[in-house]
């Protein structure tokens, strides 16, 4: 019955689908971001791991002896003072907003593509070259948007890793008052988080759009999203579908396609291997990150196709 009464926001879902899958058609390149993203991340990690292992090394080792009177197990920690716990925090906000930085950069240049492709009378001029102006564009007009929506997360993402280490505390003291409280406060950043991403996205997409900045893409965003509730609803859930059907084909496909090639060279003994389960779960975990990483660009795309469609119309 509930099909039956959203069939036509279904159709217009399902049609929505379709052209975003047109738009990464007319713009191949687009599916190489994602790598261009993961380089930089990598380079980034890189650096951040070179100040994060110089910063553990700072601690001054204390022996300390653990177990009952007649055992006694000795083991070292690391005691750091407080100008050193502070340089802690600071390099974790650094990885929050430097992370969810290079992630907003992203949305706002596979958003920027489709919209251009979107409102383009003419698709055939729609070519990979679009993807290099849309990187352009993003960077010397958006880049403050990105780093101010980043730095709502990050600022989230701080407060929660807070509460995690006041959890780890009380839990130490055994007061079941305040693990209780600050369960719940964890729930409730959790939940704010997750709207706050939906937001940030929907926000970026405004800006790939109009070019607004991040406050007034913010607000727009979320009355476009109250205005248009079902639709935006249903056109979630089907391309969650879509995405989550995509994610379980292409882990199936890598590891029914390992595991065959292994077996057979296992029988073929030019492969030293008791059972191909192991290393095929392997493969498997790592096809899922890497089709997750791939099909988030679909994602972002039926969402920008979505807002120039409810854009166009209003």
């Amino acid at each position: 019955l509930l099909i039956c009464f959203l069939r036509k926001r279904i159709q217009l879902a399902l049609a929505i689908v379709k052209e975003a899958a047109k738009a990464i058609q007319s713009m191949t390149l687009i599916i190489v971001f994602p790598v261009m993203q993961c380089a930089g991340f990598v380079i980034f990690m890189v650096v951040w791991m070179v100040y994060a292992v110089y910063l553990a090394s700072l601690g001054e080792p204390k022996v300390d002896n653990m177990g009952d009177a007649a055992i006694w197990i000795p083991y070292q920690e690391f005691e750091y003072n407080d100008e050193q716990t502070k340089m802690g925090w600071y390099l974790l906000f650094c990885y929050f907003w430097s992370s969810q930085f290079i992630i907003a950069v992203g949305q706002i240049v596979i958003a920027m593509c489709v919209a251009k492709w979107y409102f383009c009378r003419d698709k055939s001029t729609i070519s990979s070259a679009t993807v290099f102006s849309s990187i352009k564009d993003s960077f010397y007009y958006h880049t403050g948007t990105a780093a101010f929506g980043s730095l709502l997360i990050a600022i989230i993402k701080m407060i929660r890793a807070a509460i995690a280490y006041a959890q780890k505390k009380a839990k130490q003291s055994g007061n079941k008052v305040a693990q209780a409280v600050l369960c719940a406060i964890q729930c409730y950043m959790w939940c704010m988080e997750k709207c706050m991403k939906f937001l940030n996205k929907n926000a970026y997409i405004q800006t790939a759009i109009f070019g607004t900045h991040f406050c007034a893409s913010a607000k727009n965003a979320f009355f476009l999203i109250l205005r248009n509730i079902g639709r935006i609803g249903a056109c979630t859930i089907v391309s969650e579908f879509v995405i989550i059907i995509g994610k379980v084909f292409i882990c199936v496909i890598t590891g029914g396609v390992s595991y065959m090639g292994m077996g057979s060279q296992a029988e073929a003994g030019d492969l030293d291997l008791n059972s191909p389960i192991g290393p095929v779960v392997m493969i498997m975990i790592l096809s899922w990150f890497t089709a997750s990483m791939f099909m988030n660009i679909f994602g972002m795309a039926i969402s920008t196709i979505l807002q120039c469609f409810i854009a166009d119309e209003e």
